[in-house]
């Protein structure tokens, strides 16, 4: 452990230095114009949305980016006052109020929100918000990924007359997310570019931020005229979305998952464990009970995927329960002795890249769900390069 747990030695490490280190590796291959946006949703991706924030922010990133109003309020209380913050996802506009007094910046997918936030000041009374501030938004236009967005240069048109109709409202940009950048087909690429090419065209000039690029279109696909947007996310954690990234520019991982033994015991062979019974012990066995299970984000599918300790892998026996599992040791290890689930332990390294393939899903998801019960332990210190 990083420092004493007074309750559960259950902790995620996180590594702000090599957060900052990622983020430099992106903006080393941006161009002059290009923008870098820190992707934070869903508690940055598990690893705690303010104090990755305050170090992305450090980093010299431009933006902020994340799913939900509640994210964006919750950066700014924090003290996160000057960048911007991209909001994701759609927003009901019946919040409009607390958007434009947090000056977040808006996804919208239709005009019909302008007119609902509009009737929801008003019937509120209050639409003086509207006096000092314009409501910032970015579309959405949906080239392929079937999410959220106009599909087609008609609803564009539409969209173009229609928004004047509210000049409280700062039309400043217009994105796209391309569905398999990160994994799956190639020329689905091509097809959502031309899609997206054909929209630029067709966008009122006024409109000056144009981004396309994911993490994995920022390091794969730099295609002109260029996003002028990077929203870089996977990566900024130091995870290779494709494992493609040359050694010679290698991510630095920003998490480690550690816990600690808590009970040893010496079963007989015969011995059953845990729920159904679904693991027998062929032989007399030392089995070790971990503080962590699927009520922390490690699911019970995680049951194939090795747990290291002194060096050693050891397996996980039964079935992983909501607060605790179990797991297979050589030997009579002591109560407290460090546990790693997600990186290194001696010489051997639980990457969660490998951890994610191994059991069925992907690192990003891995990563998110780690739960509130984890305690968060923040490392930061300057490293050369």
């Amino acid at each position: 452990m990083i420092r004493p747990s007074q309750h559960r030695p259950t902790q995620a490490i996180i590594d702000l230095a090599a957060i900052r280190y990622n983020i430099c590796l992106m903006q080393e291959e941006l161009t002059t114009d290009q923008k870098i946006y820190a992707v934070i949703k869903a508690n940055a991706y598990g690893h705690g949305a303010v104090e990755v924030g305050k170090a992305a922010e450090k980093a010299g990133v431009d933006g902020l980016a994340v799913a939900t109003v509640d994210e964006g309020i919750e950066l700014r209380k924090a003290g996160m006052t000057k960048l911007p913050i991209l909001i994701l996802g759609l927003t009901d506009p019946r919040g409009i109020a607390e958007v434009i007094y947090y000056d977040l910046t808006l996804t919208v997918s239709d005009i019909d929100f302008f007119a609902i936030a509009y009737r929801q000041l008003e019937q509120t009374g209050q639409l003086s918000v509207l006096e000092d501030q314009q409501l910032t938004f970015h579309l959405a236009l949906d080239t392929g990924m079937g999410r959220i967005g106009l599909q087609t240069i008609e609803e564009l048109d539409v969209f173009k007359k229609d928004i004047q109709r509210y000049p409280w409202a700062h039309w400043e940009g217009a994105f796209t997310h391309f569905a398999t950048a990160g994994g799956g087909e190639e020329s689905y690429i091509d097809t959502q570019w031309d899609r997206w090419v054909d929209f630029l065209k067709h966008l009122p000039e006024s409109v000056k931020e144009r981004h396309y690029s994911n993490t994995a279109m920022g390091w794969w696909q730099k295609r002109p005229p260029f996003s002028t947007i990077v929203r870089y996310g996977i990566s900024m954690y130091g995870i290779d979305p494709k494992d493609q990234l040359p050694p010679t520019r290698p991510l630095k991982p920003a998490l480690s998952l550690m816990t600690e033994i808590v009970h040893v015991k010496r079963l007989k062979k015969g011995y059953s464990i845990s729920y159904g019974a679904t693991y027998t012990a062929e032989e007399d066995e030392w089995i070790a009970t971990l503080p962590i299970g699927y009520g922390d984000g490690w699911h019970r599918h995680y049951q194939n995927l090795n747990v290291l300790i002194n060096g050693q892998s050891c397996p996980v026996v039964g079935a992983i329960n909501m607060d605790q599992m179990m797991v297979k040791i050589p030997k009579n290890w002591s109560v407290g002795t460090l546990v790693t689930l997600i990186g290194s332990n001696g010489h051997k390294v639980n990457e969660v890249s490998r951890l994610a393939k191994e059991a069925g899903t992907i690192s990003y998801e891995m990563l998110a769900t780690l739960g509130p019960r984890i305690e968060r332990v923040y490392l930061d210190y300057e490293e050369k390069r």
